[in-house]
């Protein structure tokens, strides 16, 4: 029932992030559901031991792109960036609450990703993830009681918001025409999923469901401050690259407790 319920509420919330339906977006669409449920059948070790290949293609993404400028335009090299991006922060998140290293360690490593997460976005003109990501990672450090770590992501974020600032980047968008039903279908759609991966979550803290809870929080996060105070996200403003994040996190929601790696 539970898994029924997450693959309807997640085409619904698939549904109405690609507004205006074409044969095209049909089919993303479906890949995008298809790609879920496969995530959700393969076995939860193998979904955690991408941890360190994400962390070290987004580190690795930083210089290559300071240095060969003629990628940054790539339609290939952008959702790399925010695959790697967001899910070497979410799965370092995931092995932070479950390890519970020294927090000397922990704040270096958060910090590394953070700044290379924050350059490569930079660099290829796509900083729609900043904002929505760092305010889902403060809050989910407070929920797992890292409250330590949560003032150097709070400083980052505020000199990062300043740096795009002084650069000319606005972190506001010019709004997304959405009719008051789709914008509240999207806002229903996308709290509903993070309620019941946050249920899941209370239940059972396995690796898997951590990972849809803090993906999800962020889907919330970044829906509200996209709709409610037109800040510039990723799932309204670049829905194509969204699916891309989106996508593996309802195969997380799906697989959430049934093992542990």
């Amino acid at each position: 029932m539970r898994k029924i319920l997450i693959l309807l509420t997640s085409s619904l919330f698939f549904y109405c992030l690609f507004r205006d339906m074409t044969p095209v977006k049909t089919l993303i669409l479906g890949v995008a559901v298809a790609s879920a449920y496969g995530i959700s059948k393969i076995p939860a070790k193998y979904v955690l031991a991408a941890k360190y290949p994400m962390i070290v293609a987004s580190l690795a993404l930083c210089p290559v792109l300071v240095l060969y400028g003629w990628l940054r335009s790539s339609r290939f090299v952008v959702p790399a960036v925010m695959l790697f991006g967001f899910y070497g922060i979410a799965l370092f998140l995931i092995t932070m609450e479950e390890k519970n290293k020294k927090i000397h360690k922990e704040i270096i490593g958060l910090s590394l990703l953070y700044a290379a997460c924050v350059v490569n976005l930079f660099l290829t003109g796509h900083t729609g993830l900043i904002f929505p990501l760092s305010i889902a990672v403060l809050l989910f450090l407070f929920i797992i009681n890292k409250v330590a770590i949560m003032p150097f992501i709070a400083g980052y974020t505020g000199i990062a918001t300043a740096f795009l600032l002084v650069k000319g980047v606005s972190i506001l968008g010019p709004g997304v025409p959405l009719m008051t039903v789709e914008r509240y279908a999207l806002l229903g759609t996308g709290c509903a999923l993070m309620i019941i991966t946050f249920i899941s979550y209370l239940k059972r803290t396995d690796p898997m469901s951590v990972l849809a809870f803090f993906g999800l929080l962020y889907v919330s996060v970044d829906l509200l401050l996209s709709v409610g105070f037109k800040v510039k996200g990723v799932l309204l403003y670049q829905p194509v690259q969204a699916l891309f994040i989106v996508g593996p996190l309802v195969g997380a929601a799906l697989k959430g407790g049934k093992e542990r790696p």
